[in-house]
């Protein structure tokens, strides 16, 4: 596939004469200042910019409708490697009606008059930033020389303070402002000028650099440097300081890239961190998950072909492979169409011997060469001295400055299902920034939390049958109902790693994935149940974290739950799984011993909830003797790993013990069911010495019975085996 190559666009105003009845007096310079701009970007010796991709709208011909269409074109048509320069010389307009911190720039056509009831009539700083620079893919600079400029730093906000706290900041975007709000930008009968653009026009022709490249960075700090009364705005993000918008008068066809390496033939490793880098995240995630310019259709088969695709697509690259690298040499497992080992070969030697020496040490590095070419080299796997290592050739560069971050999602989409499972493959390289670096950017947060809520919403529940044996077929029968979540109701195996990300972001994700499965569960059980001949009567067990039931909302949604499906609270057990520790959560002080904490929780909310409680998972985690006695649990399922301890049959008999261990005392009524889970037909123990420790229930995949959406009884032939089998009959 032929990649088009990437595009350096600027678009240039300039507007002497106001519109119509606009009360501003006529400028002199602000044209010719378009105008200059112009030249110097299209300047055969220092300019950086095409004919063909510089537009010029000055006097009568910078209406704003033809303006925010050019705009919004380029930046609907842009890729990551591609650069817009936007500058504007003239009046900026207040309109005294406005309520937010936002302004007009002034064009030919501009009616005041019509704002009012017509506010999208005009060019809004608002819409420079929402709807241009917000929407750009590549890295974007603006230039405002008028009165008014650093509004633009709070355009389309009513509170500055919430601009810090939830909006998204384009790390791609830089800005240099004539002045602040509230002050007014001036021109020089002196130098011919407004007094911003004389400056930049010297910064661009070398005065900001000493005659070398000049920086949108370099050129601004020039500028700031030079004592203008009001002093200019700067807002200088990532890729600012090196993006080149001039360079030193060489021939065109000796010109070396815009943005080549400082030290050609070297390798450096990825940097961190993520805090200015979340705008190029959330691109790369749409690049890769929700692009409609995907170059895969959604029926793809995913495999090793298809994800090279997505990544060269996601970012902008010349090329993407897989190679191995080992003791035999360089291997090529998968490439897209434009990669060529030879061409490469010099550089790809130097990152054969990177991921060898440092293999899992170094999450990615970067090899360039005085040709300006780039190699990310991403090591996927490891395998004895084989290191198989994603290669990325030309990477767009504002992705690329992204440094450790890009490469932790590299690997992450490399191990997911981009096509098959976008959702639970994002959320998986979300997970993976989660671990990496801790803390995240607000906004990464609050997206990280909607996607899972998506992922956990779009599970489906079935119901595993608890099976009560019998010696007669009459005796066995469905004692109740665990509901599992599943990422469709045909699958077997839980989805333990998507169910699994929450701990790695905290109570708030677990208490939301536990809170939306119970609604999910208990909506789908009374579904089940209207169709099933029980009428309520088996009872439902879902699973919950300690976290989750040491939260009132959580609580709350089960009681809501319950009411909506119009269930008796007395059907509901809530399963508390040995894998969570009883402790207090980081910053937390619990009045009491953490188990007593915690029994003293569980005694008042089955008396309010009237609901019962039963431990999960024995036998794994944090499973201990001390639990299983002094909690308040009506159940004891014990995790199908004790089936296949050496020491099985003496762990089942300690537990039914234990259960019988109230009742023996005389301080309840009955003992509590004994579940053992995981049982299926590879098991070592049979359930004649299941039922003979006094153990008279088992769950799991055996005698054909399998967990789905229904809630059916067990067939006769069914049954008549079980307890054949509890009679060791078979």
């Amino acid at each position: 596939m032929l990649m088009a190559p990437s595009r350096r666009r600027a678009v240039l105003i300039g507007v002497n004469h106001c519109g119509y009845d606009v009360q501003l007096p006529a400028l002199r310079y602000a044209e010719s200042d378009a105008q200059a701009m112009r030249s110097v970007l299209l300047d055969e010796r220092i300019g950086t910019f095409d004919d063909g991709d510089v537009d010029l709208y000055i006097g009568p011909r910078a209406t704003w409708q033809d303006i925010k269409t050019r705009l919004r074109d380029i930046a609907l048509d842009s890729r990551p490697s591609d650069v817009l320069l936007v500058y504007f010389a003239g009046h900026a307009l207040v309109p005294e009606w406005s309520t937010q911190l936002d302004a007009y720039l002034v064009t030919s056509d501009l009616e005041p008059n019509k704002l009012r009831r017509e506010p999208d009539n005009g060019l809004r700083m608002a819409f420079l930033k929402r709807d241009v620079f917000e929407t750009f893919a590549g890295t974007s600079f603006l230039i405002l020389d008028c009165c008014h400029a650093g509004i633009y730093l709070d355009a389309n906000l009513r509170h500055a303070e919430a601009m810090q706290t939830y909006r998204t900041q384009v790390d791609r975007h830089s800005a240099l402002l004539a002045c602040p709000n509230g002050s007014a930008a001036r021109e020089s009968d002196e130098h011919r000028h407004g007094l911003l653009t004389y400056h930049l026009l010297r910064g661009l022709r070398g005065q900001a650099n000493d005659g070398g490249r000049v920086s949108f960075g370099q050129m601004a700090n020039y500028v700031a440097e030079q004592g203008l009364e009001p002093p200019p705005v700067q807002l200088v993000q990532m890729y600012g300081p090196t993006t080149v918008l001039t360079q030193p008068p060489v021939s065109r066809h000796d010109r070396q890239a815009l943005s080549g390496p400082a030290n050609p033939g070297t390798t450096r490793p990825c940097k961190s961190p993520l805090e200015d880098r979340s705008s190029s995240i959330m691109q790369l995630l749409g690049r890769v998950f929700r692009s409609e310019a995907h170059p895969l259709p959604p029926s793809s088969q995913q495999g090793q072909a298809e994800r090279v695709e997505i990544i060269r697509y996601a970012l902008d690259a010349d090329s993407v492979a897989v190679l191995e690298f080992s003791g035999r040499g360089i291997g090529v497992v998968n490439s897209t169409a434009r990669f060529d080992k030879d061409e490469l070969w010099p550089m790809l030697e130097l990152s054969a011997a990177d991921a060898m020496q440092y293999r899992t040490s170094m999450p990615g590095h970067v090899v360039s060469n005085d040709a300006d070419r780039r190699l990310l080299c991403v090591p996927v796997s490891y395998e004895d001295d084989r290191t198989l290592t994603l290669i990325v050739v030309d990477p767009a560069l504002a992705l690329l400055d992204m440094g450790e971050p890009l490469a932790v999602m590299l690997r992450t989409i490399w191990d997911s299902n981009p096509l098959d499972d976008p959702t639970e493959a994002e959320m998986r390289v979300m997970t993976a920034l989660r671990t990496n670096f801790g803390r995240l950017p607000l906004n990464l947060y609050q997206y990280a939390f909607s996607l899972y809520q998506k992922l956990i919403g779009s599970m489906t529940m079935v119901f595993q049958p608890v099976v009560e044996l019998d010696q007669r077929a009459a005796g066995v029968s469905v004692h109740s109902y665990e509901a599992l979540a599943r990422r469709a109701d045909h699958e077997v195996r839980a989805p333990l790693l998507a169910l699994r990300m929450a701990y790695a972001w905290g109570d708030r994700f677990i208490i939301e994935r536990d809170a939306l499965l119970l609604e999910k569960a208990v909506r789908s059980y009374a579904a089940a149940d209207a169709e099933a001949p029980w009428q309520g009567t088996k009872p439902l067990s879902v699973n919950v974290a300690v976290r989750s039931l040491l939260s009132d909302s959580y609580l709350t949604q089960v009681s809501k739950a319950l009411a909506e499906a119009d269930l008796n609270p007395r059907t509901l057990t809530l399963e508390i799984s040995e894998q969570d520790p009883i402790q207090p959560g980081p910053g937390e002080r619990w009045p009491q011993e953490p188990l007593a904490y915690f029994h003293r929780r569980l005694t008042d909310l089955a008396r309010e909830l009237r609901i019962n409680f039963a431990v999960d998972d024995f036998g794994v985690g944090y499973a201990s003797l001390a639990r299983m006695a002094e909690l308040p649990l009506t159940q004891i399922k014990v995790d199908r790993a004790v089936l296949h301890h050496p020491l099985a049959l003496e762990e089942l008999a300690l537990v039914a013990r234990v259960a019988r261990h109230a009742l023996d005392r005389g301080h309840a009524p009955q003992a509590r069911v004994v579940t053992v889970e995981g049982y299926d037909d590879e098991a070592p123990i049979s359930l004649k010495e299941i039922y003979d420790l006094g153990i008279h229930h088992v769950q799991g995949y055996f005698c054909g019975e399998v967990a789905t959406t229904s809630l059916r009884p067990l067939d006769q032939s069914v049954r008549d085996r079980i307890a054949a089998r509890v009679r060791g009959e078979e």
